[in-house]
């Protein structure tokens, strides 16, 4: 039976990790397409990813070692464990789950809750660190720069190809509805990597920037300032990645990604100036971050102007649609103050209740992630999140005595929280949703590390 139990934490661990390093993977079997006014939706399609596939069978190995576990210890059931991060997570669960009662669509909004349910469980596994620290940041940034790297080629040979084994979709510059930045002589087609947006590209970029400086910063600790030829290679294999992925995150043109890892890396940079041992680290990363800028703006001068001036036709009109989308948001939350549309729903309430003359791209969630919480789950579940994360702080945050654990998960914290700002996606969509449970459950394990400049870099 023991051997058995190892077969269970094998396929828990590198499952897991195989899992994670697989979220930009796309490949899914569509089982009903969304619809609304006769057109393909989105937000209303039902499928069945590959990856999911993967984590039914680390789910299954999960119920398994439960079970044994149970068989030879008497749980101890408390009400004292509702009080804590995973406690409130299951509540929120369990209210997202009841809003389907209510919901415009209980099919669609069943399909939601499910994926919700999929990332409780990465973020289980996650946070029972079944999966060392270390080996969760290397996939993550092993991930990032082969998406980086994806991402730059789309970038010059300005087409994403259609694939159904990396669940791509043809994106050309020339078609209407493909991201794109315009200037006055082209349109310029933004990098997808594998994942459905740029801003989700970006999104894992910046994961996988912040956990790569952090890798490299508990390296330096590690060494102790100590160098040698192959301390000198390993910095030297960081660094290309780095500039790599930084490069790979410029193409996505992405301004709410640019946003979360200027913050990130700020944090960064700080940090060092109050720590000296690894001030050398942030000096050649920073000069790393700038080379790659500069160079980006000499060979794409005017498609990086025209995004940052945001004076073109359409930034202009990007920005004005985002202005309607929230301005939406507040409309369909009063009409839904307590108990919300249900989950997954927010585009068929805005149809059913504001204006069903639309196409069918009109009817996306608003562009940000906290208002979409609110508007599908109601104020009821905007508390439980609320109170997550209050209990985030109390559990883990209170009890951290090293005020750097605390300033290192800020790195991933408050990038999470400008791109909630900004976008829907983390909760919206599924690889948004694994991207966004990614995020916290790396700023979990920093913050409930307890010696977290002990663990060794690679």
């Amino acid at each position: 039976m023991i051997r058995h139990y190892r077969i269970f934490d094998f396929i828990i661990k590198y499952g897991t990790l195989v899992f994670v390093f697989l979220i930009p993977w796309q490949a899914r079997l569509i089982l009903v397409e969304g619809s609304i006014n006769g057109d393909y939706w989105e937000y209303g399609t039902q499928s069945l990813y590959a990856t999911e596939v993967l984590l039914f069978l680390i789910l299954i190995a999960l119920i398994a070692k439960g079970t044994h576990a149970l068989k030879h210890k008497k749980p101890q059931i408390s009400v004292k464990k509702l009080y804590t991060p995973l406690g409130a997570f299951a509540i929120l669960v369990v209210w997202s789950g009841l809003s389907i009662i209510w919901s415009s669509d209980s099919s669609v909004s069943l399909e939601h809750w499910i994926v919700l349910v999929e990332a409780g469980v990465i973020f289980l596994v996650l946070g029972s660190r079944a999966v060392s620290f270390n080996s969760l940041a290397w996939t993550i940034i092993a991930s990032g720069f082969i998406q980086a790297v994806i991402g730059i080629s789309q970038s010059f040979l300005q087409v994403v190809p259609s694939s159904t084994i990396l669940g791509t979709a043809l994106q050309d510059a020339r078609d209407l509805g493909v991201s794109v930045v315009e200037t006055v002589e082209i349109r310029w087609l933004r990098a997808y990597g594998t994942f459905p947006h740029p801003n989700i590209l970006g999104a894992w970029l910046v994961l996988s920037l912040m956990l790569l400086l952090n890798e490299s910063r508990s390296l330096v600790v590690a060494l102790g300032g100590e160098s040698d030829q192959t301390t000198r290679m390993r910095f030297a294999i960081r660094y290309l990645v780095f500039g790599v992925i930084i490069f790979g995150l410029l193409a996505t043109f992405s301004r709410s990604a640019w946003l979360a890892a200027l913050t990130g890396v700020g944090i960064f940079i700080a940090m060092a100036i109050k720590k000296k041992m690894f001030r050398r680290l942030a000096i050649k990363m920073t000069a790393i971050l700038i080379l790659v800028v500069v160079l980006f703006g000499y060979m794409f001068p005017e498609q990086l102007s025209t995004r940052v001036s945001m004076q073109n036709r359409l930034e202009v009109r990007s920005t004005q649609e985002r202005g309607a989308s929230l301005a939406q948001g507040w409309e369909v939350i009063k009409k839904n103050r307590i108990l919300g549309t249900g989950i997954g729903s927010y585009g068929l309430s805005v149809h059913r209740n504001i204006d069903d003359s639309k196409p069918a791209y009109f009817y996306q969630p608003v562009h940000n992630m906290f208002l979409l919480i609110w508007a599908e789950l109601g104020i009821i579940g905007l508390i439980f999140v609320i109170v997550f994360a209050l209990f985030i702080v109390n559990f883990v945050y209170l009890g951290t005595k090293k005020k750097q654990e605390i300033s290192i998960s800020l790195m991933f914290l408050i990038p999470f929280a400008v791109l909630g700002l900004f976008d829907h996606y983390m909760w919206s969509l599924y690889s948004g949703l694994m991207i966004g449970i990614s995020y916290l459950a790396v700023f979990w394990l920093i913050l409930s590390k307890n010696n977290i400049d002990s663990e060794k870099g690679s």
